[in-house]
């Protein structure tokens, strides 16, 4: 057995498994380089600066001799990426908050701010310095921090994705020469724990198991999530002003916010993750609920518990409960499951792309299929033609 192991996500690097060191392995014109460190960090930054002639001395005057690579920092300023314009990571960020960051709403604002303090390594480097070997190092520290404090953190995509969003800021407005260091090598970089996917699509059958095992409100809930084709925050925002008994239509416009940290309601935000207004149509199964809702609504929320708006914690966990129940947990999780089935067994009750589309209310430049301010004839068809099927299924079952 090799005393070395191979780093999956570090090219060129392995671990000593007799004393935990890290070698570094560079190749440079057919030759071998390689050096031992005690750390990971150490063996990222050899092997992405190391070349022979940094080591090679030369003598500047009479009284210094320096390394080559010392002598071209000595000689010139070094533009490592973009202009030197004075600014430090820090100071664009302030500069974010104040001018981009300001016009978010709340929930986006929050989310974005909270990384203030994941990219605090990050904030004393001047922007040129903000490259992608320094990314490199940057990852591997933070993992290395996140597996040596037991965190639960899988990987570092969204930090990732919110720092490549900064760093576009950045080039947009102050640096045109800047090039985004994020690379997608950072994001495989920094998986700690690969996530084993589950379907979030139930079969019919599935489906009705699922509603089974939910108790009356709940799975009024469900139920209502799963025909409107909705997001559970939409169904969770769901206002007494949002349903026209009379036209046979609810509005999708308000959206349940939960925090961050608590995940308890924290407000009600009067539009959709896309910022448009949109109509499902109501069959018979959701005229039947919205009936049942409206009579004990309060406060303006169709769905709520001792008159509080829902968590998110909550219907979470009376999903996952059902699922179980239903022997489904180790198949599926998450409270978005509702939605991708709709799409999927209309789908496969109508045969129609379209029809499916149109029933999750999703705008596909590849189907092109517009919208009205008005449910679409598709979507009408559609929501009834999948309560007849389910409904014959369970009544057959």
């Amino acid at each position: 057995m090799s005393r070395y192991k191979k780093l999956d996500n570090y090219k060129g690097i392995k671990k000593d498994l007799n004393n935990g060191r890290y070698l570094a392995i560079k190749y440079l014109n057919g030759k071998q380089f390689s050096k031992k460190f005690d750390n990971l960090k150490d063996a990222i930054q050899w092997r992405t600066n190391f070349h022979p002639s940094a080591s090679v001395k030369v003598k500047i005057d009479d009284n210094e001799t320096i390394s080559l690579q010392n002598l071209i920092s000595k000689k010139s300023t070094i533009k490592l990426n973009g202009e030197d314009l004075g600014y430090s990571f820090r100071d664009i960020w302030e500069l974010y908050k104040k001018i981009y960051l300001s016009s978010l709403e709340k929930s986006s604002y929050d989310h974005r701010v909270r990384k203030a303090k994941f990219f605090e390594p990050l904030m004393d480097y001047k922007m040129v310095e903000i490259t992608a070997p320094l990314i490199d190092l940057f990852m591997a520290e933070s993992k290395e921090y996140a597996i040596k404090t037991n965190s639960k953190r899988q990987n570092f995509n969204d930090d990732l994705k919110c720092l490549k969003a900064f760093l576009n800021w950045y080039r947009e407005n102050y640096d045109a020469l800047f090039v985004n260091p994020v690379l997608p090598r950072h994001k495989q970089a920094g998986i700690i724990k690969k996530i084993s996917k589950k379907s979030k699509k139930l079969k019919a059958k599935e489906l009705i198991a699922f509603f089974n095992e939910l108790s009356p409100f709940w799975r009024d809930f469900a139920e209502c999530q799963f025909y409107m084709g909705a997001r559970v925050s939409e169904v969770a925002g769901l206002q007494v002003d949002s349903v026209d008994m009379k036209e046979k239509e609810i509005k999708v416009q308000y959206v349940s916010v939960w925090s961050y940290e608590t995940k308890k309601f924290d407000y009600l935000k009067e539009c959709t993750k896309n910022g448009e207004i949109s109509y499902a149509s109501m069959n018979l199964k959701l005229e039947e609920i919205l009936k049942r809702r409206l009579e004990s609504a309060f406060n303006g929320f169709l769905f709520h518990i001792n008159g509080e708006p829902l968590t998110y914690r909550q219907i979470q966990y009376q999903y996952n409960q059902a699922l179980k129940k239903a022997g489904l947990g180790d198949k599926y999780s998450s409270t978005h499951i509702m939605r991708h089935s709709m799409g999927t067994i209309t789908r496969r009750v109508t045969g129609s792309v379209d029809m499916a589309q149109a029933v999750t209310r999703h705008k596909d430049i590849q189907v092109a299929q517009q919208y009205a301010s008005l449910p679409t004839d598709a979507n009408k068809k559609a929501v009834n033609d999948v309560f007849e099927y389910l409904d014959a299924i369970e009544k057959g079952s």
